[in-house]
Protein backbone atom coordinates (compact mmCIF):
# COMPACT_ATOMS: atom_id res chain seq x y z
CA UNK A 1 0.00 0.00 0.00
CA UNK A 2 1.17 3.54 -0.76
CA UNK A 3 2.22 5.74 2.12
CA UNK A 4 -0.46 7.24 4.33
CA UNK A 5 0.22 10.91 5.06
CA UNK A 6 -1.12 11.62 8.56
CA UNK A 7 -2.26 15.23 8.82
CA UNK A 8 -3.54 17.46 11.59
CA UNK A 9 -5.31 20.75 10.91
CA UNK A 10 -3.94 24.07 9.75
CA UNK A 11 -2.39 26.23 12.51
CA UNK A 12 -1.55 23.06 14.44
CA UNK A 13 -2.01 22.96 18.19
CA UNK A 14 -0.44 20.42 20.52
CA UNK A 15 -3.17 17.79 20.14
CA UNK A 16 -3.22 18.01 16.32
CA UNK A 17 0.54 17.50 16.20
CA UNK A 18 0.74 14.75 18.79
CA UNK A 19 -2.27 12.82 17.51
CA UNK A 20 -0.66 12.77 14.06
CA UNK A 21 2.55 11.37 15.57
CA UNK A 22 0.95 8.70 17.76
CA UNK A 23 -1.62 7.67 15.13
CA UNK A 24 1.26 7.18 12.72
CA UNK A 25 2.88 4.83 15.23
CA UNK A 26 -0.45 3.01 15.64
CA UNK A 27 -0.69 2.49 11.86
CA UNK A 28 2.87 1.17 11.74
CA UNK A 29 1.92 -1.57 14.22
CA UNK A 30 -0.69 -2.59 11.62
CA UNK A 31 2.04 -2.81 8.97
CA UNK A 32 0.78 0.37 7.29
CA UNK A 33 3.39 2.61 5.72
CA UNK A 34 2.63 5.98 7.34
CA UNK A 35 4.31 9.27 8.17
CA UNK A 36 3.13 12.29 10.19
CA UNK A 37 3.24 15.81 8.76
CA UNK A 38 2.24 19.29 9.89
CA UNK A 39 0.64 22.00 7.77
CA UNK A 40 2.18 25.01 9.51
CA UNK A 41 4.75 26.05 12.09
CA UNK A 42 4.32 24.78 15.65
CA UNK A 43 3.52 26.97 18.63
CA UNK A 44 5.88 27.28 21.60
CA UNK A 45 3.91 24.86 23.77
CA UNK A 46 4.12 22.08 21.19
CA UNK A 47 7.85 22.67 20.71
CA UNK A 48 8.30 22.47 24.50
CA UNK A 49 6.47 19.14 24.62
CA UNK A 50 8.41 17.60 21.73
CA UNK A 51 11.71 18.74 23.23
CA UNK A 52 10.72 17.32 26.63
CA UNK A 53 9.94 13.94 25.06
CA UNK A 54 12.95 14.01 22.70
CA UNK A 55 10.72 13.72 19.62
CA UNK A 56 11.48 15.44 16.31
CA UNK A 57 9.01 17.80 14.69
CA UNK A 58 7.05 16.39 11.73
CA UNK A 59 7.98 17.80 8.34
CA UNK A 60 5.82 20.63 6.97
CA UNK A 61 3.79 20.26 3.77
CA UNK A 62 1.27 22.57 2.09
CA UNK A 63 -0.12 20.29 -0.63
CA UNK A 64 0.26 16.70 -1.85
CA UNK A 65 0.22 15.05 -5.23
CA UNK A 66 -3.32 14.22 -6.43
CA UNK A 67 -4.55 10.78 -5.34
CA UNK A 68 -2.14 10.73 -2.38
CA UNK A 69 -3.51 8.72 0.53
CA UNK A 70 -4.09 10.58 3.78
CA UNK A 71 -5.36 10.23 7.34
CA UNK A 72 -7.03 13.22 9.01
CA UNK A 73 -6.65 13.63 12.75
CA UNK A 74 -8.21 16.28 15.03
CA UNK A 75 -10.29 17.86 12.24
CA UNK A 76 -12.76 17.04 9.52
CA UNK A 77 -13.54 20.39 7.85
CA UNK A 78 -12.33 21.46 4.42
CA UNK A 79 -11.54 24.96 5.71
CA UNK A 80 -9.13 23.53 8.29
CA UNK A 81 -7.55 20.84 6.11
CA UNK A 82 -4.69 20.68 3.63
CA UNK A 83 -5.29 23.02 0.67
CA UNK A 84 -5.89 20.41 -2.04
CA UNK A 85 -7.93 18.00 0.08
CA UNK A 86 -10.43 17.47 -2.73
CA UNK A 87 -7.67 15.89 -4.84
CA UNK A 88 -6.63 13.40 -2.16
CA UNK A 89 -7.89 10.03 -0.90
CA UNK A 90 -8.94 10.00 2.75
CA UNK A 91 -8.42 6.54 4.24
CA UNK A 92 -8.65 7.34 7.97
CA UNK A 93 -10.40 9.93 10.12
CA UNK A 94 -9.84 10.16 13.89
CA UNK A 95 -11.38 13.16 15.60
CA UNK A 96 -13.21 14.49 18.65
CA UNK A 97 -15.10 17.35 16.97
CA UNK A 98 -18.59 17.28 15.51
CA UNK A 99 -18.80 16.02 11.94
CA UNK A 100 -19.20 18.93 9.54
CA UNK A 101 -19.13 18.97 5.72
CA UNK A 102 -16.72 16.20 4.88
CA UNK A 103 -17.90 13.61 2.34
CA UNK A 104 -16.23 10.84 0.32
CA UNK A 105 -17.26 8.59 -2.54
CA UNK A 106 -15.77 5.51 -0.87
CA UNK A 107 -15.72 3.88 2.58
CA UNK A 108 -13.01 4.77 5.07
CA UNK A 109 -12.03 4.11 8.69
CA UNK A 110 -13.66 6.61 11.07
CA UNK A 111 -13.26 6.82 14.84
CA UNK A 112 -14.77 9.73 16.77
CA UNK A 113 -15.47 10.04 20.48
CA UNK A 114 -16.54 12.69 22.93
CA UNK A 115 -13.18 13.00 24.66
CA UNK A 116 -11.17 16.15 25.30
CA UNK A 117 -8.40 15.27 22.85
CA UNK A 118 -7.93 13.22 19.71
CA UNK A 119 -4.82 11.76 21.32
CA UNK A 120 -7.07 10.23 23.99
CA UNK A 121 -8.93 8.38 21.25
CA UNK A 122 -5.73 7.16 19.61
CA UNK A 123 -4.54 5.80 22.96
CA UNK A 124 -7.83 3.93 23.42
CA UNK A 125 -7.31 2.33 20.00
CA UNK A 126 -3.80 1.30 21.06
CA UNK A 127 -5.06 -0.14 24.32
CA UNK A 128 -7.84 -2.08 22.58
CA UNK A 129 -5.18 -3.71 20.39
CA UNK A 130 -2.87 -4.39 23.34
CA UNK A 131 -0.29 -1.90 22.10
CA UNK A 132 1.81 -0.40 24.89
CA UNK A 133 3.13 3.07 24.00
CA UNK A 134 6.76 3.95 24.59
CA UNK A 135 7.70 6.32 27.41
CA UNK A 136 8.12 9.09 24.83
CA UNK A 137 4.70 8.53 23.25
CA UNK A 138 3.01 8.16 26.64
CA UNK A 139 4.47 11.57 27.53
CA UNK A 140 3.16 13.03 24.28
CA UNK A 141 -0.38 11.74 24.81
CA UNK A 142 -0.46 13.06 28.39
CA UNK A 143 0.72 16.43 27.08
CA UNK A 144 -1.99 16.57 24.43
CA UNK A 145 -4.68 15.85 27.02
CA UNK A 146 -3.32 18.47 29.40
CA UNK A 147 -3.15 20.99 26.56
CA UNK A 148 -6.65 20.46 25.16
CA UNK A 149 -8.27 20.21 28.60
CA UNK A 150 -6.22 23.12 30.05
CA UNK A 151 -5.20 20.67 32.78
CA UNK A 152 -8.81 19.50 33.21
CA UNK A 153 -10.21 23.06 33.48
CA UNK A 154 -12.08 22.93 30.17
CA UNK A 155 -15.72 21.84 29.95
CA UNK A 156 -14.64 19.27 27.34
CA UNK A 157 -12.81 17.22 29.98
CA UNK A 158 -14.16 13.72 30.57
CA UNK A 159 -13.43 11.47 33.51
CA UNK A 160 -11.91 9.02 31.05
CA UNK A 161 -9.33 11.64 30.02
CA UNK A 162 -8.18 11.93 33.62
CA UNK A 163 -7.97 8.16 33.91
CA UNK A 164 -5.87 7.96 30.75
CA UNK A 165 -3.40 10.49 32.15
CA UNK A 166 -3.08 8.48 35.37
CA UNK A 167 -2.65 5.23 33.46
CA UNK A 168 -0.10 6.60 31.01
CA UNK A 169 1.97 8.26 33.70
CA UNK A 170 2.80 4.79 34.98
CA UNK A 171 4.85 4.65 31.77
CA UNK A 172 5.84 8.30 31.31
CA UNK A 173 6.82 8.87 34.96
CA UNK A 174 6.33 12.65 34.86
CA UNK A 175 7.24 13.59 38.46
CA UNK A 176 4.53 16.22 38.97
CA UNK A 177 1.70 16.54 36.44
CA UNK A 178 0.52 19.92 37.75
CA UNK A 179 4.00 21.45 37.53
CA UNK A 180 4.50 19.97 34.08
CA UNK A 181 1.17 21.39 32.84
CA UNK A 182 2.10 24.83 34.18
CA UNK A 183 5.45 24.64 32.37
CA UNK A 184 3.57 23.82 29.16
CA UNK A 185 1.24 26.77 29.62
CA UNK A 186 4.12 29.11 30.38
CA UNK A 187 5.80 28.03 27.16
CA UNK A 188 2.53 28.68 25.31
CA UNK A 189 2.38 32.15 26.91
CA UNK A 190 5.87 33.12 25.73
CA UNK A 191 4.70 35.57 23.05
CA UNK A 192 7.24 38.35 23.41
CA UNK A 193 9.04 37.74 20.11
CA UNK A 194 6.03 37.47 17.79
CA UNK A 195 4.20 40.10 15.77
CA UNK A 196 0.59 41.13 16.37
CA UNK A 197 -0.44 39.29 13.21
CA UNK A 198 1.25 36.13 14.50
CA UNK A 199 -0.41 36.63 17.89
CA UNK A 200 -3.86 36.79 16.31
CA UNK A 201 -3.17 33.76 14.12
CA UNK A 202 -1.55 31.65 16.83
CA UNK A 203 -4.66 29.46 17.11
CA UNK A 204 -7.55 30.23 14.79
CA UNK A 205 -10.04 28.13 12.88
CA UNK A 206 -12.30 29.00 9.99
CA UNK A 207 -15.96 27.99 10.03
CA UNK A 208 -18.96 28.21 7.74
CA UNK A 209 -22.10 29.13 9.68
CA UNK A 210 -24.94 28.62 7.22
CA UNK A 211 -23.12 30.58 4.52
CA UNK A 212 -21.44 33.04 6.88
CA UNK A 213 -17.65 32.83 6.71
CA UNK A 214 -16.31 33.05 10.26
CA UNK A 215 -12.80 33.20 11.72
CA UNK A 216 -12.69 32.32 15.43
CA UNK A 217 -9.31 32.71 17.13
CA UNK A 218 -8.04 31.91 20.61
CA UNK A 219 -4.99 32.85 22.66
CA UNK A 220 -4.67 30.54 25.68
CA UNK A 221 -2.25 32.10 28.12
CA UNK A 222 -1.17 32.53 31.74
CA UNK A 223 -0.57 36.22 30.98
CA UNK A 224 -3.75 37.60 29.34
CA UNK A 225 -2.78 41.24 29.91
CA UNK A 226 0.01 40.94 27.37
CA UNK A 227 -2.56 40.43 24.61
CA UNK A 228 -5.26 42.69 26.02
CA UNK A 229 -2.80 45.58 26.33
CA UNK A 230 -2.25 45.31 22.58
CA UNK A 231 -5.96 45.54 21.82
CA UNK A 232 -5.67 48.59 19.55
CA UNK A 233 -3.07 46.87 17.36
CA UNK A 234 -5.06 43.65 17.40
CA UNK A 235 -8.23 45.44 16.22
CA UNK A 236 -6.31 47.02 13.35
CA UNK A 237 -5.08 43.60 12.24
CA UNK A 238 -8.52 42.04 12.69
CA UNK A 239 -9.86 44.66 10.28
CA UNK A 240 -7.16 43.78 7.73
CA UNK A 241 -7.79 40.05 8.06
CA UNK A 242 -11.55 40.45 7.81
CA UNK A 243 -11.20 42.47 4.61
CA UNK A 244 -8.45 40.38 3.01
CA UNK A 245 -10.12 37.02 3.72
CA UNK A 246 -13.65 38.27 2.94
CA UNK A 247 -14.92 37.26 6.38
CA UNK A 248 -18.40 37.92 7.71
CA UNK A 249 -17.36 37.40 11.34
CA UNK A 250 -14.07 37.63 13.22
CA UNK A 251 -13.60 37.07 16.96
CA UNK A 252 -10.51 36.57 19.12
CA UNK A 253 -10.79 35.05 22.61
CA UNK A 254 -8.06 35.73 25.16
CA UNK A 255 -8.34 32.76 27.53
CA UNK A 256 -6.83 33.20 30.98
CA UNK A 257 -5.90 29.59 31.80
CA UNK A 258 -5.19 30.01 35.50
CA UNK A 259 -8.23 32.17 36.32
CA UNK A 260 -10.49 30.29 33.87
CA UNK A 261 -11.78 33.42 32.15
CA UNK A 262 -12.52 34.25 28.51
CA UNK A 263 -12.27 37.88 27.37
CA UNK A 264 -13.16 38.12 23.70
CA UNK A 265 -12.00 40.97 21.48
CA UNK A 266 -14.94 41.97 19.28
CA UNK A 267 -14.07 43.79 16.07
CA UNK A 268 -17.25 45.51 14.91
CA UNK A 269 -20.96 46.13 15.51
CA UNK A 270 -21.89 43.00 13.57
CA UNK A 271 -19.94 40.86 16.00
CA UNK A 272 -21.25 42.85 18.98
CA UNK A 273 -24.82 42.03 17.96
CA UNK A 274 -23.96 38.35 17.54
CA UNK A 275 -22.36 38.20 21.02
CA UNK A 276 -25.43 39.92 22.47
CA UNK A 277 -27.92 37.60 20.76
CA UNK A 278 -26.03 34.36 21.36
CA UNK A 279 -24.54 34.83 24.82
CA UNK A 280 -26.65 37.70 26.21
CA UNK A 281 -23.51 39.67 26.98
CA UNK A 282 -22.82 43.31 26.14
CA UNK A 283 -19.55 44.32 24.51
CA UNK A 284 -17.81 47.25 26.20
CA UNK A 285 -14.91 49.01 24.48
CA UNK A 286 -14.53 46.09 22.03
CA UNK A 287 -14.31 43.53 24.86
CA UNK A 288 -16.89 40.90 25.81
CA UNK A 289 -16.58 39.03 29.10
CA UNK A 290 -17.56 35.48 28.24
CA UNK A 291 -16.78 34.25 31.75
CA UNK A 292 -15.62 30.62 31.89
CA UNK A 293 -16.30 29.72 28.26
CA UNK A 294 -12.83 28.26 27.80
CA UNK A 295 -13.52 25.74 25.04
CA UNK A 296 -14.07 27.03 21.50
CA UNK A 297 -15.24 23.53 20.51
CA UNK A 298 -17.93 23.22 23.19
CA UNK A 299 -18.63 26.70 24.59
CA UNK A 300 -18.51 28.89 21.46
CA UNK A 301 -18.94 27.05 18.15
CA UNK A 302 -22.11 25.01 18.93
CA UNK A 303 -23.90 28.17 20.12
CA UNK A 304 -22.91 30.11 17.01
CA UNK A 305 -23.90 27.18 14.80
CA UNK A 306 -27.35 27.03 16.38
CA UNK A 307 -27.80 30.80 16.09
CA UNK A 308 -27.01 30.92 12.38
CA UNK A 309 -29.06 27.83 11.60
CA UNK A 310 -32.25 29.63 12.60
Amino acid sequence: MDKIHVLGHKIPDTDATISSIVFTEYLKTKWVHAEAYKLWDLNNETRFVLDYAWINEPSTIKTLEPKSKIALVDHNEYTQAIDNLADLEIHYLVDHHKIWNLATNYPLFIRTEKLCSTSSIVYKMMREDWIIPSKEHATLIISAILSDSLHFRSSTTQQEDKFIVEELNLIASIPNIEEYALAMFQAKSDLWNITVEELIKIDYKEFDFNGKKAWIGSVETTNPNYSLNRKTEILEWMQKIKTTDNLDIILLSIVDILNEKNTTIVYWETEELIIKNVFWIDTVDNLADLWNRLSRKKDIIPQLTEYFSK
